[in-house]
C-alpha cells in the first residue's frame, strides 16, 4: 500500500470509526510493516467492535 493510501486509511480510522490517534499508534507498534493486520490488532486490544473490523477490511479490500 502506498503512503497516500495508508494516510487515507488512518484518516478513515480516525474520522469514520472515531479511533484515537493513540489507539492507532498502539496497533502500529505491533504491525508497522503490514497495516492489513491492524484491524485484528485493534480488535485484540478491544479497541474496536467486530463491525468495525469488517468495515476496515472492506475499506482495505477496496483501496
Amino acid at each position: 500500500m502506498t503512503c497516500a493510501r495508508e494516510f487515507q486509511f488512518f484518516q478513515f480510522l480516525e474520522n469514520e470509526l472515531l479511533l484515537s490517534h493513540d489507539a492507532i499508534l498502539l496497533a502500529l507498534k505491533n504491525h508497522h510493516e503490514d497495516i492489513s493486520l491492524l484491524p485484528i490488532t485493534l480488535w485484540k486490544y478491544e479497541l474496536v467492535t467486530i463491525d468495525n473490523v469488517s468495515a476496515m477490511f472492506d475499506w482495505l479490500a477496496n483501496a
